[in-house]
C-alpha cells in the first residue's frame, strides 16, 4: 500500500512538472526575441548556425552585413592567433543552440531556432526550481515560487528571450538546487560543467556549495562528486579554445574585450553598488521583493535548509566576483539586469521558503510587490526595444522611461495590468489558503 501511494505521488508530481514546463515554455516561446537582439546573443546564434550549416567555426572572408559599420564589432569578431577570423562567444551559448540549427538547417541566419531553445532551457530551469522548493514547502507554495521566479524577474525578459550565457548558468544553478535536495552530487557536478562552459568564474557557485556540504558531512566524496565533472571537462574546454582560437587558455572565450574593465572595476564600490541599486540594472530595483524580504530571510536563517543558504551565499560570492571583473551594465539592449541573474537563481529557494514563513507587513507586501514586478517585466518581455542604452544605467529606468514617454495609453495599460495581476495573485493565494485550511480541518480516518 505504501509503495502504491509513493508511486501515485511520484506520478502526480511528474504530471505537475510536465504541466509547468509546457506552460512556461509556451509563454517564453511566444515572447522570445526574434529580432533586435543584443549582438552578444545574435553572434552566439550565428556561431551555432555557422557550425551547423558550414561545419566550421571560422568566418574567414565571410561578409556579415548585420555587423558592418558597427564600431564595436571587435567585441564579437576577431582575428585569432591561429590566423582565422572567429566569433568570440562562450562555448556553452554556442553549443546550446547547435542542436536546433542542426535539426532545422536554415539556409539563412535566423535567431528563431535559438530563441525556441532558450525558451525550453529556461522553462526547464523554472521546473527544477519548483522541484527544489517543493521538497520543503507545500505544492501550491512551490508553484507560486516558480511563477514568481519565471514571470516577475528578468529570467523572462533576458534568459528566456535568447541564448545568453545566463540562460545556461540559470539552468545550471537550478540543476544544482534540485540535485542538492536529493543528495545527487554528481548532478551538482554536471551543473558545474554548465557554469564553467558558460562563464568560467561561475564555477565558484558549485565549488562553494559542494565544499560546504562536504565539510558539514565530513565526507570528501561530496566535494569530489561536485567538483570532478567540471575538472574533467576543463581539458575539453581548453581543446575547444585551441580549436577555435589556437590558444589553450580559456581566457579568449569572450573575446579580448570581456575583462577589459577589470582594472577600472576591481572592488570598485560604485560598480559593486550598481549591481544592486542602479536604476536600470539593479537587482533591488527590478526585483524589490529581494530587499523587502531580506529581514524575513535573516530572521528565518537558522530554520532554512542548509542547501538553500549555502546556495544563496555562493550566489553572493559569485556576484561580488562578477562585479569585480566587469562593469555592471551587461550590455545593450537588455531589459532588466543580466549579471544579477545568477544571484537571483541562487537566492530564490531560500527566499521562497522564507516567504512562506513571513508574518505581518512582510506577508502583506508579497502579493502587491509581485504584481508590480510582473507589470514591469511583462513590458520588456513582450515588447521589443523597450530598453535604454547601457550608459543610462545610473540615470534612468526603462519602465519609467516608457511610462513617461509612451503616452497616457501606455500608463493606463500598465495600471490595468498591475491591478489585474494583483487581483489574480490575491484570489489564487486566498483560494489555496482556504483549501489548505479545509484539508487541515478534515477528520483523520481511524483504523
Amino acid at each position: 500500500m505504501r509503495e502504491l501511494a509513493r508511486r501515485t505521488a511520484t506520478s502526480a508530481r511528474g504530471r505537475t512538472d510536465l504541466v509547468l514546463f509546457l506552460f512556461f515554455f509556451a509563454v517564453f516561446v511566444v515572447t522570445a526575441g526574434r529580432a533586435h537582439l543584443c549582438f552578444d546573443v545574435w553572434t552566439s546564434n550565428y556561431a551555432s548556425w555557422r557550425l551547423a550549416t558550414a561545419h566550421t567555426p571560422y568566418i574567414d572572408g565571410v561578409r556579415i552585413p548585420e555587423l558592418e559599420n558597427n564600431v564595436i564589432s571587435w567585441v564579437w569578431i576577431q582575428d585569432a592567433p591561429n590566423g582565422h577570423t572567429v566569433i568570440t562567444r562562450a562555448p556553452a551559448a554556442v553549443l546550446a543552440g547547435l542542436p536546433a540549427y542542426l535539426l532545422t538547417q536554415p539556409d539563412h541566419m535566423t535567431v528563431l531556432p535559438a530563441a525556441v531553445t532558450a525558451a525550453a532551457l529556461t522553462a526547464l530551469a523554472v521546473v527544477l526550481v519548483h522541484r527544489a522548493v517543493r521538497t520543503v514547502v507545500e505544492g501550491w507554495q512551490a508553484t507560486a515560487a516558480a511563477a514568481a521566479f519565471g514571470l516577475t524577474t528578468p529570467v523572462w525578459s533576458v534568459a528566456a528571450n535568447g541564448i545568453w550565457p545566463q540562460t545556461i548558468t540559470v539552468l545550471g544553478i537550478a540543476i544544482a538546487a534540485w540535485a542538492m535536495t536529493v543528495d545527487r552530487w554528481w548532478w551538482v557536478g554536471v551543473a558545474g560543467v554548465l557554469l564553467l562552459w558558460a562563464r568560467p568564474h561561475a564555477a565558484v557557485i558549485v565549488a562553494v556549495v559542494a565544499l560546504a556540504a562536504a565539510w558539514r558531512a565530513r565526507d570528501v566524496r561530496i566535494a569530489l562528486r561536485g567538483g570532478l565533472p567540471g575538472a574533467l571537462s576543463l581539458p575539453l574546454l581548453c581543446l575547444w579554445t585551441h580549436w577555435i582560437y589556437g590558444s589553450w587558455s580559456p581566457m579568449p572565450l569572450f573575446g579580448s574585450g570581456a575583462f577589459s574593465q577589470v582594472q577600472q572595476s576591481l572592488l570598485d564600490p560604485v560598480n559593486q553598488a550598481a549591481m544592486w541599486v542602479s536604476p536600470d540594472r539593479g537587482l533591488f530595483v527590478f526585483t524589490p521583493l529581494l530587499l523587502l524580504l531580506l529581514p524575513t530571510v535573516v530572521r528565518c536563517w537558522r530554520g532554512l535548509p542548509r542547501w538553500s543558504t549555502d546556495l544563496l551565499l555562493a550566489g553572493l560570492a559569485y556576484t561580488v566576483i562578477q562585479a569585480a571583473l566587469i562593469g555592471f551594465s551587461g550590455g545593450y539592449p537588455i531589459y532588466g539586469y543580466r549579471y544579477g541573474l545568477e544571484f537571483l537563481a541562487c537566492a530564490t529557494p531560500a527566499y521562497a521558503i522564507a516567504a512562506c514563513r513571513a508574518t505581518g507587513w512582510a506577508r502583506r507586501v508579497i502579493a502587491p510587490v509581485l504584481a508590480l514586478q510582473f507589470t514591469v517585466i511583462v513590458l520588456g518581455a513582450v515588447v521589443d526595444r523597450v530598453t535604454l542604452w547601457d550608459t543610462d544605467g545610473w540615470t534612468d529606468n526603462a519602465f519609467v522611461h516608457a511610462m513617461v514617454h509612451g503616452g497616457p495609453a501606455v500608463a493606463v495599460l500598465a495600471v490595468a495590468v498591475l491591478f489585474a495581476s494583483y487581483s489574480g495573485i490575491r484570489a489564487w493565494t486566498d483560494a489555496q489558503l482556504r483549501r489548505a485550511r479545509r484539508e487541515d480541518a478534515a477528520p483523520v480516518p481511524v483504523g
